[in-house]
């Protein structure tokens, strides 16, 4: 495989390294907004719907035990002589019952689901750590060698020819090939002597799961 870079066009150079800048942008906004969601889902599961559906529970074991003590009053009003009907107290109580159950399952299925959405939101936030490192640092890194490229030979191009040697962008491939390949050596040893940002911390969100 063959070492040296093909360069025919300095300008080519300078709109990759636009849109690679654009796209460590829209990367890392995009990034910022999946953390954000993944952030409201926790929120919403651990104490919306946690709150939500327990004090739900409460309310409806209340509602059974009323509709329990009116159908139950119901039935010791009756005597010999007189049978109240109590029909629609038997409904209501049914009614009742089907909603605590609903409100039991509710939370069996948050308990259930919370140590699920943990280990999701890990596993997310590792595999955004890696976009991160890469929309973040790598960027940066190539970003800062295509400039020096860029820089170094828009001045080689300055540079006089000697006499009765016309040099003309795209026309000497070879040469100018050559050229390019050299400087990105250079450059590529000298970003490598850059120093690395310190990597920032980036945590998944700080919930409790309870067991």
């Amino acid at each position: 495989m063959s070492s040296q870079a093909d360069v025919r066009s300095i300008q080519a150079l300078q709109d990759f390294r636009a849109i690679l800048a654009l796209y460590a942008e829209e990367a890392q906004g995009a990034l910022g907004a999946v953390k954000m969601e993944a952030k409201r889902t926790v929120f919403w599961l651990q104490h919306d719907r946690k709150s939500y559906w327990t004090e739900q529970l409460k309310r409806r074991r209340e509602q059974v035990s009323s509709a329990r003590a009116e159908v139950m009053r119901r039935k010791l009003a009756k005597t010999p002589e007189h049978t109240p009907a109590f029909s629609e107290q038997k409904e209501l109580l049914r009614q009742a019952e089907a909603g605590l159950r609903e409100a039991e399952a509710k939370i069996v299925l948050i308990k259930k689901w919370e140590p699920m959405l943990q280990q999701a939101v890990l596993e997310l936030y590792a595999g955004i750590r890696r976009i991160s490192d890469l929309s973040g640092t790598d960027t940066v890194r190539a970003s800062l060698l295509l400039g020096r490229l860029v820089d170094a030979l828009e001045a080689y191009t300055r540079i006089a020819p000697p006499s009765g040697v016309a040099i003309v962008e795209g026309a000497t491939s070879s040469t100018f090939a050559s050229i390019a390949a050299t400087i990105m050596t250079e450059a590529e040893a000298e970003v490598e002597c850059q120093p690395e940002a310190e990597p920032v911390a980036d945590e998944p969100p700080t919930v409790d799961f309870l067991d």
